[in-house]
């Protein structure tokens, strides 16, 4: 069977920006069954144990912790109030955390932070001006049946992008209406997403919206994410409980504006750049070292003291 070998708390508890209603998010760590790693079958990546506890297998946990995935680096420097169990062998991936860190932190946390982002940008827009009605073929000119298909569209847009097609290989006419069904569908994805946005919003995250014009919480997480990056390429380390907690909590209590929150961002994300430069964190993490560590770790856990 599986072991686990580490388990935290994770998320707002361990960032120290919880509040009575906050969901306890636990993440964990576990060696997979021998018959994972000798036979053919396959096995599964991570375990959900419910809505807010993962565990992951130790190799994808390697993985993503290489590639600077935030939620594995701020599980290995979580506080150590937050650890809920760690073994021997959970105790060496601890010790051995630095080993993960690279320039890719400003890769990993700054797209994290841009979709952050982009999702308020997106969501203050249906906001302050919602799709007035579900767009129709008629609208764009085009006929009930579409002229050209998903996959014409694709090649001819494949073929521009090489380089190997120009709009004087076309006709005017196929221009034109490729031209008016690249819009409608655009129309058509935005209608879609917008009232998929409406059906399964989040009530807090909608009284947030409501109240202050966008979400305040993705702004908070965008502001960490930002900063944290920042503080890894500065210092070699992850600083997963907050200093700057009360001012992350005032954010999403709406203390910024809107256009603040842009203007810091992209005041940030620049300085980001120059962080990156000057960082003396190496371009990749030493993934012989990594795979090292990962296949010792298994062969102790479930070849030597495993049944």
């Amino acid at each position: 069977m599986e072991k686990l070998i580490f388990e935290v708390v994770h998320g707002s508890q361990a960032f120290g920006l919880s509040e009575p209603t906050s969901d306890v998010d636990i993440k964990g760590i576990y060696v997979a069954p021998v018959s994972c790693y000798c036979g053919y079958l396959p096995s599964p990546e991570q375990i959900q144990i419910s809505k807010d506890h993962q565990r992951f297998e130790i190799r994808k946990f390697f993985r993503l912790a290489a590639e600077a995935n935030p939620t594995m680096l701020e599980m290995l420097w979580a506080p150590e109030s937050c650890v809920i169990y760690i073994s021997e062998a959970g105790k060496r991936i601890v010790n051995a955390r630095s080993l993960f860190l690279s320039k890719r932190v400003a890769d990993s946390f700054g797209s994290y932070a841009v979709s952050q982002l982009k999702r308020i940008k997106t969501h203050r827009r249906w906001l302050m001006k919602p799709p007035a009605s579900e767009p129709k073929r008629s609208d764009f000119g085009l006929p009930e049946r579409s002229l050209i298909s998903h996959d014409q569209m694709g090649a001819a847009d494949s073929l521009i992008q090489r380089g190997e097609m120009n709009d004087d290989m076309l006709s005017p006419n196929f221009l034109d209406i490729m031209n008016r069904e690249r819009r409608y569908r655009v129309a058509r994805r935005e209608w879609t997403q917008y009232n998929s946005w409406k059906i399964q919003r989040n009530p807090s995250r909608a009284r947030l919206e409501e109240e202050f014009g966008y979400d305040t919480k993705h702004a908070l997480h965008l502001v960490r994410l930002l900063r944290m990056s920042i503080e890894i390429l500065a210092t070699g380390t992850v600083v997963v409980s907050r200093p700057d907690r009360e001012e992350l909590l005032q954010i999403k209590r709406g203390t910024w504006t809107f256009d603040a929150l842009v203007e810091y961002s992209e005041k940030i994300s620049e300085r980001l750049n120059e962080e990156r430069n000057r960082s003396r964190l190496p371009e990749f993490p030493d993934k012989e070292k990594l795979n090292q560590l990962c296949t010792e770790i298994v062969q102790e856990v479930q070849f030597v003291h495993g049944s």
